[in-house]
């Protein structure tokens, strides 16, 4: 990464694995999906956006920690553009991920 230029990366939901939802209060819900890196490089503790037009006006639009990265069956920390792998995305209002739907990165606070 270049000094003061935030790293950017989309992921491409091919398939939903599987949905948990956390204890209220106490931990996020938690999604296993299959995806397909297809800007940038997504790297283990982006965060990533759900689609604003998921959200409805004057809400805010979900944000997914991404706590794992599967490829060809081992755990990597990054998955690169054109690769797909499986991924862990945590944070509430992982129900609402679809398949198809584009994750942007988020902008580091």
């Amino acid at each position: 990464m270049l000094d003061n230029v935030p790293e950017k990366a989309a992921l491409s939901i091919e398939s939903i694995e599987s949905v948990t939802p956390g204890v209220t209060g106490a931990a996020d819900d938690v999604a296993v999906c299959v995806v397909r890196c297809v800007e940038g490089t997504a790297r283990l503790g982006m965060e990533f956006q759900h689609p604003a037009s998921a959200a409805g006006p004057g809400t805010a639009t979900p944000g997914f920690l991404l706590t794992a990265i599967e490829w060809y069956g081992k755990q990597v920390e990054q998955l690169d553009t054109v690769h797909s792998g499986k991924v862990t995305l945590t944070g509430t209002g992982v129900e609402t991920l679809a398949k198809r739907d584009v994750l942007n990165s988020a902008p580091r606070h």
